[in-house]
């Protein structure tokens, strides 16, 4: 596999607190690890706040054609049909201004104890390098800008590279995290409008993803029951936040979601693991994830959104308790005083209306 190498910057006499690389910082008030990426602002436009237009395939670096533009490809997928535009349907590449510093061979994963003094003074101050790989998933060699518009071979091409990527980097690899997801417009995050997902894998469980894990586990002791198995199974007995289901798989809004129209999508046995997904299941849930990207497409035209896919950490023996699940939402509200003030949602949609809303819509 081929890393991108960090970038050295230089440092200034006297500037020891300026950061260089890509590294942790421990916030003590919110118990929270940020990641602070200077690397990060040789990305085009950043901080500049505008829309984003559609840009011209001559000048895409995703596009068939400018494979040289890109670090060189760590996988790249294919179908048995002959592509009339090139010879890869599906193209995995490190990112070239990656949020976290290459992941080094042997390396293990581990948690941190909070630093303390000499004179058992609590640290502040307290950083880390933080090892990984950030990577883009290239979807298709045509300059589209949605999932949309992929054929479902393509689309089932593009789930199965989500879950050889997040198997490498979890199973193979060894690192502690690793999540999957998609930005798509520019008030979710996207830089480019060819359509691609990203991942990112730390050698390092966030905090906010153990409390996650611990709810999770502080259920299943109290219930002797998965948390994701019973909401699946209450969901489909209740039917009003249900927004569509397979045979496999269940999609709903959440009962207390934080944004208007989320989606929440989990498999209806217990699965603690989205890279161990067989070719089955991904072929029924990349058609069933492209409907409800149609169904957001429909209720809210042009509209940004996100999804994400939380499958188990690598650090988690026992699995029993954690239910991998996928979460996909449009970005119609913006997060304002309120919620950053006090870390409580303001969702002006009730989830039983947006899914009656989501399954009007027709796909």
């Amino acid at each position: 596999m081929t890393h991108i190498p960090s970038v050295a910057t230089k440092r200034l006499p006297g500037d020891r607190e300026r950061a260089t690389t890509n590294e942790m910082r421990y916030d003590w008030l919110a118990d929270r690890w940020v990641i602070i990426a200077p690397q990060r602002t040789a990305r085009p436009d950043d901080f500049i706040n505008q829309p984003l237009q559609t840009q011209d395939p001559a000048t895409c670096p995703f596009c068939f054609g400018k494979e040289l533009e890109t670090p060189t490809a760590v996988a790249t997928y294919n179908s048995r049909k002959a592509s009339p535009y090139a010879p890869w349907r599906v193209r995995v590449v490190p990112n070239k201004f990656p949020a976290v510093n290459p992941w080094l061979d042997g390396l293990v994963s581990a948690e941190l104890e909070h630093e303390l003094h000499a004179d058992d003074r609590i640290n502040l101050f307290q950083r880390r390098e933080l090892f990984g790989a950030h990577e883009v998933i290239i979807e298709s060699p045509k300059h589209i800008q949605s999932i949309t518009d992929l054929d479902s071979e393509s689309i089932d091409l593009v789930f199965q590279a989500y879950r050889d990527r997040l198997c490498f980097w979890l199973q193979e690899q060894k690192c502690a995290y690793a999540v999957l997801f998609k930005n798509v417009g520019p008030d979710a995050g996207a830089s480019l409008t060819h359509s691609h997902s990203q991942l990112i894998a730390t050698d390092l469980l966030p905090t906010d993803v153990k409390r996650t894990v611990d709810r999770m586990r502080l259920f299943h002791k109290k219930e002797s029951a998965c948390l994701f198995c019973r909401m699946a199974q209450d969901e489909i007995e209740n039917q009003a936040r249900v927004v569509e289901e397979t045979p496999d798989f269940v999609a709903f809004c959440p009962f207390a979601s934080r944004m208007p129209s989320m989606i929440t999508l989990v498999p209806k046995s217990h699965h603690a693991r989205f890279d161990n997904l067989d070719s089955f299941a991904t072929k029924q849930l990349s058609w069933l994830t492209h409907r409800l990207i149609r169904r957001i497409e429909k209720c809210y035209p042009d509209t940004a959104y996100n999804f994400i896919i939380h499958t188990a950490p690598s650090c988690l023996e026992a699995t029993e308790y954690f239910h991998w699940r996928m979460e996909l939402f449009p970005r119609l509200t913006k997060v304002a005083g309120f919620e950053w003030g006090s870390d409580c949602y303001i969702n002006p949609l009730a989830p039983e209306e947006a899914a009656h809303r989501l399954r009007a819509a027709g796909v």
